[in-house]
């Protein structure tokens, strides 16, 4: 969808003027935050400025009942994330189709998924009437590519015995994003551990509500499985929704009576869906991105759970079910799982909270908490930053170790 006049005007404006006043304000009081240099501040404040225009903001359910949430979301998808480019030298990919209907997947392994039981059900009933494919990138950075098969490297399939492989779940606030928008990250982190990605294409809100996302990361998890990698050889790693989606995942596959992955790489992760941590307003003068309440229609959490439902007490208790804020969930015997995030961003408070929880029910394997000075939210994605490649590295080493 091309950009609107007035979307353009937007764009413009915040290329002339945010760099201006950023760069005043720096050399005049100095870096915002210790760690932070002029450009970093100035991508900061960009990034800011654009989440502000392209998500409206709303503090309560006043004026519910008039928004078309899917018009505005798919404005906001015109205005962000584009699919980025992936140069020769440093990896390929290959788009695959997942098919839905996946043999290893039956109806009654969703009985016991708390508030998305009924609901898993049924997307399972829909898939074994139609034909229907999720879709994924297979990514392979080049020197890892340099040690396999050509046949064999874009071939969702194990290249040897013993192979392990990636799950990589995308961020976006689960309305937005692709794998697409992912395919630098995915590269570094391909090449950090040595491993092929199969970054998944999931449906997204509020077209595609909870617990579908859910769902179509169970299906791909299965696939993998069905073409001959092991559970415990499945790495999942997922940024912002997507670790919120990584956690979900793994407490589906208990839920269902599945083998876990064998490990969980969450950069960022979203947990706590059901309360505002204190750290969404201590750090949104630092973050980039603009948390919205939960009280607001156009929070992510209603969004990706009850698109247009108003806010009750009823929707307050099942936004605390383990699905949907995984904080919540059975952490015994959970497998080990790495958490970075950094020490400025708003959902800082869901990275420890997590921690915490999973320390207290699994003490002889407690997590890896990494948090990293000054930054923001996935800032693993800045990677001009040296602590995005000192993150990245510690993924490579944390996955190696599995």
């Amino acid at each position: 969808m091309p950009l609107s006049l007035t979307d353009f005007a937007h764009l413009a404006y915040v290329l002339l003027t945010v760099p201006v006043a950023s760069t005043l304000e720096y050399l005049w009081r100095g870096p915002r935050r210790p760690r932070w240099d002029l450009r970093f501040q100035l991508q900061r404040d960009i990034a800011y400025r654009f989440i502000r225009h392209a998500m409206p903001q709303r503090t309560d359910d006043s004026d519910i009942d008039s928004l078309d949430i899917p018009a505005i979301m798919r404005g906001v998808r015109a205005k962000a994330m584009p699919a980025a480019v992936l140069a020769a030298e440093d990896g390929e990919y290959r788009a695959i189709g997942i098919p839905a209907r996946q043999a290893l997947v039956g109806e009654d392994e969703f009985s016991a998924a708390g508030v998305g039981a009924d609901r898993l059900r049924e997307l399972w009933r829909q898939d074994q009437e139609r034909e229907r494919q999720i879709g994924c990138e297979l990514v392979v950075a080049a020197d890892v590519a340099k040690q396999l098969d050509a046949d064999a490297r874009l071939a969702c399939r194990p290249a040897a015995a013993d192979e392990k492989v990636v799950l990589f779940l995308h961020g976006g606030g689960y309305v937005m994003g692709s794998s697409g928008s992912y395919r630098q990250l995915i590269c570094r982190i391909s090449r950090a551990t040595g491993l092929r990605v199969l970054s998944v294409d999931y449906r997204l809100a509020p077209e595609h509500p909870f617990p579908a996302p859910i769902y179509d990361a169970y299906i791909a998890f299965k696939h993998l499985v069905c073409q001959g990698f092991r559970p415990e050889a499945i790495v999942v790693i997922g940024d912002s929704a997507g670790g919120h989606l990584s956690l979900a995942l793994t407490h589906l596959l208990r839920l269902a009576g599945g083998a876990l992955p064998g490990g969980l790489a969450l950069l960022s992760p979203v947990t706590d869906m059901a309360r505002d941590r204190p750290s969404a307003e201590a750090n949104r003068n630092f973050d980039y991105l603009a948390k919205q309440p939960v009280e607001s229609p156009l929070a992510n959490a209603r969004l990706f759970y009850a698109p247009g439902r108003r806010l009750s007490p009823q929707m307050r208790r099942e936004l605390a079910d383990p699905l949907v804020s995984p904080v919540n969930g059975d952490f015994g015997g959970f497998p080990p799982t790495l958490i970075q995030a950094g020490a400025c961003e708003v959902l800082v408070d869901d990275s420890t909270g997590l921690h915490a929880a999973i320390a207290a029910q699994s003490p002889t394997r407690p997590p890896v908490l990494e948090l990293y000075e000054d930054m923001v939210h996935v800032f693993q994605a800045f990677s001009a930053r040296p602590e995005s490649a000192q993150a990245i590295a510690s993924i490579g080493r944390f996955v190696k170790d599995l």
